[in-house]
């Protein structure tokens, strides 16, 4: 479900120059539904009166990711509440999976909340690190399976990218190239491997060579933006190599396609300040579809709240 969308009938949300732009105006619709964006990655955005619930994309770890591969839970409790959601809905809907995960203690409410905003803020950053696309609202799709609640407001979600991609840039590392190349431990990093942390020891092991940051943080159960992070402070310490993706042709990835040093230290702190930004989102046209100049938010200082969900997550 990707293209125009119907401005013909009355449900239809105005026309916006952006998915940001979108996105605001469907807060102050209070509008419940989700955003398909198109393009690489592209994905659904779910909304809940208008605040984000969920960003679902092939581009990022959704919350299954995020508490299976992190050890969180075990895929038994998982499958358990599956199997409990589905028959505890009413007229074929499932159920809230987050909510029964945590009433059969699987997990803390707080515990699950955490890993849901990293995931939130997680798909939003790495929506903006492909080429963008087309947009569609669609009123009536099904909510997520397992979403945060009440939801992000729009605009925070557009600063706390922002501030994300203006981070890694001035660390000398952009995005959208950091995502673009493989990773493989430099020779340097056998003499160094005893004097790494943990976190950074595990990704020199999952770094073969064929796996990108994206590939790495779904092997790791980690976000995209949390592991890019380690990779700029490993990279300083001349712990990687790093290839064009296009150096290992015909090798594909081996993390799915489908969802279910130098930067300041990661610390606690309030929520991030509303900053007005420019980065795009694959912001696109409302009436033509195609891609349009738009933003999801402009850089801004660094906040520390979601670097601490960041690190909650890992």
């Amino acid at each position: 479900m990707t293209g125009e969308p119907d401005l013909d009938t009355p449900s239809a949300p105005p026309a916006a120059h952006s998915v940001p732009d979108l996105l605001l105006t469907l807060r102050q619709a209070r509008f419940t539904g989700s955003v398909l964006v198109s393009g690489t990655p592209g994905g659904t955005i779910r909304l809940e009166q208008g605040l984000v619930t969920a960003v679902e994309t092939p581009g990022a770890p959704a919350v299954e990711t995020l508490l299976l591969k992190s050890g969180r839970i075990g895929e038994a409790q998982w499958a358990d509440a599956e199997a409990a959601a589905g028959s505890a809905s009413p007229g074929g809907r499932p159920a809230d999976l987050g909510a029964v995960l945590v009433a059969q203690g699987a997990i803390g409410a707080a515990e699950l909340e955490t890993v849901c905003a990293a995931a939130v803020f997680d798909g939003a950053f790495a929506l903006t690190l492909g080429r963008p696309g087309s947009w569609q609202a669609a009123e009536a799709d099904l909510p997520a399976r397992i979403a945060l609640r009440p939801g992000v407001e729009p605009g925070q979600l557009s600063e706390e990218t922002a501030r994300r991609i203006s981070l890694l840039t001035r660390l000398g590392s952009p995005p959208r190239e950091l995502a673009a190349v493989r990773i493989r431990p430099s020779a340097q990093a056998g003499t160094a491997v005893a004097r790494t942390s943990a976190r950074h020891r595990d990704i020199l092991v999952a770094a073969t060579g064929r796996r990108t940051a994206r590939d790495l943080a779904f092997a790791l159960g980690r976000g995209v933006f949390a592991v890019m992070l380690d990779l700029v402070r490993m990279d300083a310490g001349h712990l990687l190599h790093r290839e064009p993706a296009t150096a290992a042709p015909g090798v594909p990835s081996v993390a799915p396609r489908t969802p279910p040093s130098g930067p300041p230290p990661i610390s606690d702190g309030p929520l991030p300040r509303r900053v007005r930004g420019e980065q795009p989102l694959g912001a696109t046209a409302a009436r033509t579809g195609t891609p349009a100049r738009g933003a999801l938010s402009a850089p801004a200082e660094p906040t520390a709240a979601h670097e601490k969900s960041e690190k909650n997550a890992r």
